[in-house]
């Protein structure tokens, strides 16, 4: 499996239009979580599709949520 790197999408209708496209044309979409930019980045370098953004990675980097 390679990674395919992307540009942006430049308007809302394009980020929908692409995971439609993927799944008409048979494909899988791949959604990963991420709390911060460093874990992030490689998970788009990485292939995933879809990168759920959680704000609890700011609290824990600054040593808050224990």
């Amino acid at each position: 499996m390679t990674a395919r790197m992307q540009r942006p999408p430049a308007t809302r209708a394009e980020a929908l239009q692409r995971p439609r496209d993927t799944l008409a044309s048979g494909g899988t979409i791949i959604r990963a979580g991420a709390g911060i930019g460093p874990t992030a980045k490689p998970t788009e370098a990485g292939g995933a599709d879809l990168i759920i953004i959680y704000n609890s990675g700011r609290y824990r980097m600054a040593g808050r949520g224990r």
